[in-house]
């Protein structure tokens, strides 16, 4: 960026020395559009200049903030963060856990209701916290899996009841999977439930996704859905 910044001045100043040194071989007009031109050049050249200049700060300032993280001592998590599974608020597990509902349930899970980047995370637990941190956040995202997994055989099962309290259940504590809202919105179709998908649709749109194509794909499937039952 700054060599080009480099080259495009030096082609104006060329072109300024090009005009005085044969100012009497080129017209009037001609000398006002080729100085209009250089005008624009230095103005989009400066423009460009501040635009790199500012991006620099930011970029350092970040930097700076990385290093000054990397370096806070190691600081205990909170009991607080930690999210705590209630299996009462489920249909009861089957005896022999095939779905891995109640090992999952015991592990140590943390939930993030809102997006928290690494170097916040950083900032206040300290670089030697970030692997536990990512592990009990994916013991978090398995649980919600498995949940998912066990709505999906019940539903096999034609036990529609237990499996949407189950899916709401995690759509409630913001599930990721797309399979968690198709089973829901699926369910509600065979319940002929408007309502309910409706209300789903609300939950899609305002649970957080890290990848937008699934909340994407997610809304065109429950608007398919909601399209069939307007057609009952």
């Amino acid at each position: 960026m700054k060599l080009l910044q480099a080259i495009n001045i030096l082609a104006v100043l060329g072109t300024i020395a090009f005009i005085f040194l044969f100012a009497d071989r080129i017209g009037g007009l001609n000398i006002i559009l080729i100085m209009a031109t250089l005008w624009l050049i230095g103005f989009f050249v400066i423009k460009s200049s501040r635009g790199t200049k500012k991006q620099e700060e930011i970029n350092l300032r970040f930097i700076e903030a990385e290093e000054a993280a990397n370096s806070v001592r190691k600081k205990e998590i909170p009991p607080e963060m930690f999210y705590v599974a209630d299996l009462a608020l489920l249909p009861p597990v089957p005896e022999d856990d095939p779905y891995k509902v109640e090992r999952c349930a015991n592990r140590k899970m943390i939930r993030f209701a809102t997006p928290v980047t690494n170097l916040e995370l950083k900032q206040k637990y300290g670089l030697a916290q970030m692997d536990n941190i990512a592990l009990y956040e994916e013991n978090f995202h398995e649980y919600l899996k498995a949940l998912t997994i066990w709505a999906a055989a019940l539903t096999d099962e034609n036990q529609d009841d237990a499996a949407l309290s189950i899916l709401e259940h995690a759509i409630l504590l913001g599930s990721e999977f797309r399979n968690t809202y198709k089973l829901a919105a699926d369910v509600c179709v065979r319940f002929n439930d408007a309502d309910g998908l409706t209300f789903l649709r609300e939950k899609v749109e305002d649970n957080y996704f890290k990848d937008p194509t699934v909340r994407q794909h997610v809304l065109e499937y429950v608007d398919t859905k909601l399209n069939e039952l307007s057609q009952y």
